[in-house]
């Protein structure tokens, strides 16, 4: 009986332990952009891709913006919310650069994610889809 009981306990406690993001499956993982504010970007499945990475770690993410590398703290709190900080951008002139001063402003009005089947959705304040990334 004692052993029936620990086993419940222990099971309680496990059940009841939420991962954070990012978590151990999560830091290192390549996010790629596949839509910014409901509309498709054109992947190529390469490293020139738009993509993000975080490191749980540190609290930092990198990536790219398909041209120039991107890169700063983030925050997590409560109820999946989720801050950027002052994000660093190189400054290299590419031909997609309105691509990439849209991804920036757009990574900044971020406040909450969500995580649905093999895609992270990062949202607004009243949490619309603003980034798909897969």
């Amino acid at each position: 009986m004692k052993n029936l009981i620990l086993g419940f306990v222990l099971l309680l406690s496990f059940s009841s332990c939420k991962s954070s993001f990012p978590d151990s499956n999560w830091t290192n993982k390549h996010w790629t952009v596949v839509e910014m504010l409901g509309v498709p970007v054109q992947t190529s499945n390469s490293l020139q891709d738009a993509h993000l990475i975080f490191s749980a770690s540190d609290k930092t993410v990198t990536g790219s913006g398909s041209c120039n590398r991107i890169s700063g703290p983030y925050e997590m709190g409560k109820k999946h919310s989720l801050k950027f900080g002052n994000l660093a951008a190189t400054r290299m002139t590419c031909q997609n650069q309105a691509f990439e001063n849209k991804l920036l402003e757009t990574l900044q009005r971020v406040e909450f994610y969500q995580v649905s089947t093999g895609e992270l959705w990062l949202k607004d304040s009243k949490k619309r889809i603003l980034l798909k990334l897969r």
